[in-house]
C-alpha cells in the first residue's frame, strides 16, 4: 500500500510520516499551494512558502518523495470569496469546512491519488471506524486537540480513503516523537486558525467589504453609539465596541437589513435553547435519534444535549435540553453520540 501523507509543515503531519515510515508503509510527502506570500502580506520566511519548505526538509530528511500540489486557483475561487461573502451577509463563517471537502479532501486529496497512493494519511486528532458499512469519524483520545468538528461536510467516499494515525496520542507525545527523531519543527507553534489570514481577519477585509458605520442598539431599544461596520463583529464578542459603558458589553444580534448591531450588558441575553441548520448531512443518511445525542455549535464549545429534531423546507430545528451562549449564524453545527460525529449543518440566523 502507498500512503500520500499530507504534510503542512508542522510536527502532527511530520509525525504521520515518521510513523507510517516505522510501520513499513511506502509513502511520500504532499503539500498544498494555496496562494503566494506576497498577495497575503506573510514574508518569506513565514505563513505558506515556510511551511512547503518545512515539509521539503521533513521529506528528505526522512528519504521519502515530497510534491508540491498547487491548488491555489481554485482556493481562491470557491473558499476565500465565500469568506467574504459570509461577513457581507453579517455571517460568521468557518472557512475550514468549506475546504476540507472540497479542497484538501477534494481536489489535493485526487492529485495525491493521480501521483499513486492508494490511501491519503493526515494530521488531525481523529479516528475513522466503520460500522454496518458506514464510514465514522470518532473524536481522538486527546479530546482537548480533537479537530472532527472541522470535517463533518466529508463524505463517504473521501472517508474511505483516510487514515488518521495520530488518533490515540497526545500533542505532547506527538512532539516527544518529533524530538525523539531530530526533527527541527518538533517545537514548531501550531497553525493558525484561518490560514489566509495573517493577524487580524478583520484587517484582510478591511480592503474587501466597505465599512458601513450603523447604530449599536442596546437591547432596552436605546441607540448608545455608532459601530464600523457589521463585519467586524459576531454574536458573543465584548472587545471591540468602542461604546463607554459602566459594564461589558456583548453582541446579541448583527442587523443586515437595519445595518444595525445590537447589545446587551446582561451575558444571560446571549444564552438561547434552539437553533436552525441548513445544509444538513447526516453522516448515516438518516436524522439520528435523540438519545444521547449532544450538538457542538462552536469549535471550542462544549456539546450540549439534544432534545427535539424537527425538519420544514430543508431547515433542521434543533431544541436543546438547555440553553447555551453565543448560537451565531454562519457557524456549524456538528451532532456527536458517544464522541462519534453523526453529521452536522450551518447555523441560520
Amino acid at each position: 500500500m502507498k500512503i500520500a501523507v499530507a504534510m503542512s509543515g508542522g510536527v502532527d503531519s511530520s509525525v504521520v510520516a515518521v510513523l507510517l515510515k516505522e510501520s513499513g508503509y511506502e509513502i511520500f510527502g504532499a503539500t498544498m499551494r494555496i496562494f503566494n506570500n506576497s498577495e497575503f502580506g506573510f514574508l518569506d520566511n513565514e505563513g505558506p512558502n515556510q511551511d512547503i519548505a518545512d515539509a521539503k526538509k521533513i521529506c528528505k530528511k526522512l528519504g521519502i518523495e515530497h510534491h508540491t500540489i498547487d491548488v491555489s486557483k481554485e482556493f481562491q475561487k470557491f473558499i476565500i470569496p465565500n469568506f467574504i461573502q459570509e461577513y457581507q451577509k453579517a455571517r460568521t463563517p468557518n472557512p475550514c469546512t468549506l475546504c476540507n471537502p472540497t479542497i484538501k479532501f477534494g481536489l489535493f486529496m485526487d492529485k495525491c491519488f493521480e501521483l499513486g497512493a492508494d490511501k491519503f494519511a493526515t494530521g488531525h486528532y481523529v479516528n475513522i471506524l466503520e460500522k454496518d458499512g458506514k464510514f465514522l469519524i470518532k473524536r481522538g483520545d486527546d479530546l482537548s486537540k480533537d479537530q472532527s468538528y472541522m470535517l463533518w461536510k466529508l463524505t463517504q467516499k473521501q472517508l474511505s480513503k483516510v487514515i488518521f494515525p495520530l488518533s490515540s496520542f497526545s500533542k505532547n507525545e506527538i512532539r516527544m516523537i518529533a524530538e525523539k527523531n531530530n526533527l527541527h519543527i518538533a517545537h514548531k507553534a501550531d497553525s493558525q486558525e484561518i490560514c489566509f489570514i495573517k493577524g487580524n481577519y478583520g484587517d484582510f477585509l478591511q480592503n474587501k467589504i466597505e465599512n458601513i458605520s450603523g447604530n449599536i442598539i442596546f437591547h432596552d431599544g436605546r441607540i448608545i453609539g455608532r459601530h464600523l461596520g457589521l463585519q467586524n463583529y459576531t454574536i458573543g464578542q465584548r472587545k471591540g465596541l468602542n461604546t463607554p459603558w459602566t459594564s461589558a458589553l456583548y453582541v446579541t444580534k448583527l442587523d443586515i437589513e437595519t445595518n444595525s448591531l445590537f447589545v446587551t450588558d446582561q451575558p444571560d441575553n446571549l444564552l438561547e435553547n434552539e437553533l436552525k441548520i441548513s445544509d444538513v448531512l447526516w453522516t448515516t443518511g438518516e436524522i439520528p435519534s435523540t438519545k444521547n445525542l449532544l450538538v457542538q455549535i462552536r469549535y471550542n464549545s462544549s456539546p450540549v444535549e439534544v432534545e427535539k429534531i424537527t425538519t420544514e423546507n430543508q431547515i433542521v430545528t434543533i431544541k436543546l435540553k438547555k440553553k447555551t451562549r453565543s448560537i451565531t449564524p454562519g457557524q456549524s453545527a456538528v451532532f456527536y453520540k458517544n464522541n462519534i460525529l453523526l453529521g452536522g449543518g450551518i447555523i441560520e440566523g
